[in-house]
């Protein structure tokens, strides 16, 4: 790699690195809030518990007792976390359209048969981090701006690899320069954390950008491959007797051994078809838990089922939550995910810091005596923020 490379590939990764330290700051400091989101939401009582006992409630009920508190509204999904909040099941339910992101979670306790009308996850402290973690309080567009902010700083990332990983290879891991300038102590604080960290933050930069995408693929999904699935129905007008949910999940249950349902896109979702309930199951442990299965079942006639396996960029997506917040392995995963966080924060700021102090420093030279270049490549890396 000849120095003119050199230089663009560093102009690049400074200029990529500044473009995402003041979001990166934030979403770092959101993050790290959102990863004990359970242990917060458990602490402010922002979800409600169930009734002690085995539930006397059948989904179907669960669905009418949460839609006569929106008479007007139409119910799109259901969802359930038997681990967190057994016994709880969530109904969303949407004024406009049926899209699974725009609908409204009602809480229904399977064992009393009753609603919490009081519930507001969107209200609460984590519920309001989130929305600004994950799009900045601008909706979709903000979905976007995290997404160009995550391109941003994997295009960072790569690029620092590219430049500082074959020249480091010369010096010892985790070299500290303390006889020199304040920006090459902020610039080898920068290096030392960012080849720490790099495996963990590929990770959480690339399932952010995923994150961000989210609510495109689900509709990149509704209109091909689902559309193909809901063809033969695509005519039929969109089933609204919900009384046999309760046989349809059952049997998408007894086809998936072992696994329980998750979520239930009802029929007209942009998860389903006009005839179908799409039902998303899960099982096993740690981040097995985490890969769905779907199965297709007839609406008007639960006995029929069809087993599809969702496409890899869904797959993907449904993994990416679990690895960006690190919610799938317990505390000790949490309390590692957050260090990591912490570790992110120090990169942004010493990023930042080393690069106003080298650019103050350009600044007073042109002014003075023009400072030399770097002799060679290994000083042009080794140098540089």
């Amino acid at each position: 790699m000849n120095a003119s490379t050199t230089r663009r590939l560093l102009s690049l990764h400074r200029w990529c690195g500044l473009l995402v330290s003041a979001n990166l700051l934030l979403l770092a400091l959101t993050g790290l809030i959102l990863i004990f989101h359970d242990e917060i939401d458990a602490a402010l009582g922002v979800l409600p518990k169930a009734r002690a006992g085995t539930a006397s409630t059948t989904l179907a009920s669960a669905l009418s007792l949460a839609n006569a508190t929106s008479p007007s509204a139409k119910p799109v999904f259901l969802f359930q976390d038997q681990d967190e909040h057994p016994g709880l099941v969530f109904v969303g339910l949407s004024r406009g359209a049926r899209r699974l992101d725009e609908a409204k979670p009602v809480a229904v306790d399977l064992r009393a048969g009753r609603v919490f009308k009081d519930l507001n996850l969107e209200g609460s402290f984590t519920g309001i981090v989130l929305k600004l973690h994950a799009e900045l309080f601008a909706g979709p567009v903000g979905r976007l701006l995290v997404g160009l902010v995550a391109l941003a700083f994997l295009i960072s990332l790569i690029s620092g690899a590219i430049v500082y990983g074959p020249t480091m290879k010369r010096f010892s891991f985790g070299l500290w320069r303390r006889d020199k300038s304040r920006r090459t102590l902020f610039a080898d604080l920068h290096k030392l954390v960012g080849a720490a960290s790099l495996g963990w933050t590929f990770v959480v930069a690339g399932t952010g950008l995923m994150l961000s995408l989210g609510s495109v693929l689900l509709r990149l999904y509704s209109v091909t491959e689902l559309a193909t699935l809901g063809a033969p129905y695509a005519h039929e007008p969109i089933v609204t007797d919900l009384g046999r949910i309760d046989q349809a999940v059952q049997q998408a249950e007894r086809g998936a051994a072992g696994r329980h349902w998750s979520i239930v896109a009802l029929p007209g979702s942009d998860l389903s078809s006009p005839r179908h309930y799409t039902v998303l199951l899960q099982g096993g442990t740690g981040i097995e838990s985490r890969v769905l299965t779907m199965a297709l079942v007839d609406a008007k006639d639960p006995t029929h089922l069809e087993a599809h396996q969702l496409p890899f960029y869904l797959r993907a997506l449904l993994l990416s939550e679990p690895l960006h917040f690190g919610d799938y392995g317990g505390l000790p995963l949490k309390l590692v995910w957050s260090l990591f966080s912490l570790v992110t924060i120090v990169l942004s700021v010493s990023g930042v810091c080393a690069f106003w102090i080298a650019r103050r420093e350009r600044t007073m030279s042109s002014s003075g005596s023009p400072k030399s270049p770097p002799r060679s490549l290994a000083e042009l890396a080794q140098e540089s923020p």
